[in-house]
This record gives structure tokens, sequence and C-alpha cells, in this order.
């Protein structure tokens, strides 16, 4: 069985594939051949930096809670400076995330025996 961690950062990776395939379509939909054969199009053309914003921040805590790597390291020449409160509250969630299915795996082996 793969340790919680493990099964974390799996649904992490795949999540952030999911994003940036999306994020792929909504930068094919800006284009003016694209939007004015499919009008549905753009009107999720909006989304387009909600999934930017989001799938930035979740690489850098990604790298950060899993890898320890610095902020530095991650992103080298970057004017706009990200959101460091919403970075910690994913590293927190995923942190609680873990101790929680942990207690379950511990409480579950206690009363086996």
């Amino acid at each position: 069985m793969a340790s919680i961690r493990k099964q974390l950062k799996l649904k992490i990776k795949e999540e952030q594939k999911q994003k940036a395939s999306s994020i792929r379509l909504l930068k094919l939909a800006r284009k003016p051949k694209v939007y004015n054969t499919d009008p549905s199009m753009y009107d999720k053309l909006g989304h387009l930096e909600t999934h930017r914003y989001d799938f930035r921040h979740i690489h850098i805590a990604y790298c950060m809670f899993f890898n320890n790597t610095e902020y530095e390291a991650i992103e080298r020449k970057c004017d706009d400076i990200p959101n460091s409160l919403y970075i910690q509250k994913l590293k927190d969630e995923w942190n609680r995330y873990i101790e929680m299915n942990t207690e379950e795996i511990v409480d579950e082996t206690v009363c086996a025996s």
C-alpha cells in the first residue's frame, strides 16, 4: 500500500495535469477562429487566469512541501510575486490531510490487534 503522502502527491499531480490541459484549451479559445466557430468557448475565457493562478501557486506549494525546494529555485525570474498566504494555506491543508489519514490508519491497526 502506498503511503498517504505518496497518494496525496499523485492526486495533486493528476489535478495539475488536468488543469494544464484546461489552460491549453482555454489559450486556444482566445484565437478568433476558435471562438467564432464555438461562441461557448468565449464564455469560458474568464477562467483562464484563475486556472493559471491556481496552477502556479499549487506548483510552488508542491515543490516546497514535497521536495523542500526554496522559492528562489522554483521561479528564478518572475516579476509577479506569488501569494504566500495562499501557498501556506495549501501546504497546511495537505499537512492536515496527511495527519488525518495517518491517524485513521493507526486507529485501524490498533483496533485490528
